[in-house]
């Protein structure tokens, strides 16, 4: 079973992060930084460290110590994450950003995804990121794009601009569901599993 270090002061957070990993990884409790920085000192191994970022007096600080780990994957939690705040935290050994209150379906999936070697990142930010740094795509489209059909192409340009699922379905008339089964399509065409790692394909 995989291990799982959830540091957090809060207790409902604790709560909510322990009843949906419940069954599924072994969780380590951890609310005081000093025992979560020993922690990582002894334990050299490939726990997935959740951390609740209101818990930490300086994320700054605790990211620059946490960078000096190779072998670290944190994933930043926070109850009212916010989008450019977030975005420059991500990189090095932080690999995901959510919602504290993450549904247990979808932070199973995110625990999942970044076992994987992927990144997790909520909606908007994951929308901001591309915005603001991969929103120029080059004229030379990737290899992918040959293979898929024309509605595909039209809604991977549109990921590769930032829009998001209900935009996309707004812009091509069709339901949402429709749009989320034609990006699955995508996904699975251009080999990847989310929309940043799309976008970066058009770089």
């Amino acid at each position: 079973m995989h291990t799982a270090v959830l540091y957090t002061k809060m207790t409902s957070i604790k709560k909510h992060w322990n009843s949906a990993l419940e069954g599924e990884y072994e969780c380590v409790n951890i609310s005081e930084l000093d025992e979560l920085l020993n922690y990582i000192d002894k334990h050299k191994d490939t726990a997935m460290y959740m951390v609740d970022e209101l818990s930490l007096s300086d994320v700054s600080k605790f990211l620059d110590r946490c960078n000096s780990y190779s072998f670290l994957t944190i994933l930043l939690f926070n109850s009212v994450p916010e989008v450019h705040h977030a975005s420059t935290l991500i990189g090095n050994s932080v690999k995901g950003y959510e919602n504290s209150f993450i549904d247990k379906r979808n932070l199973l999936k995110m625990l999942e995804q970044v076992r994987s070697g992927n990144s997790w990142l909520f909606v908007k930010l994951a929308n901001y990121i591309i915005n603001q740094y991969m929103q120029n795509h080059s004229s030379k489209e990737p290899g992918f794009m040959s293979i898929l059909t024309q509605k595909e192409k039209d809604i991977a340009l549109m990921i590769a601009d930032g829009l998001s699922n209900k935009e996309i379905a707004s812009s091509e008339k069709i339901a949402l569901s429709t749009v989320k089964g034609h990006i699955g399509r995508i996904f699975e065409k251009a080999g990847v599993s989310d929309r940043v790692s799309l976008a970066l394909k058009f770089k």
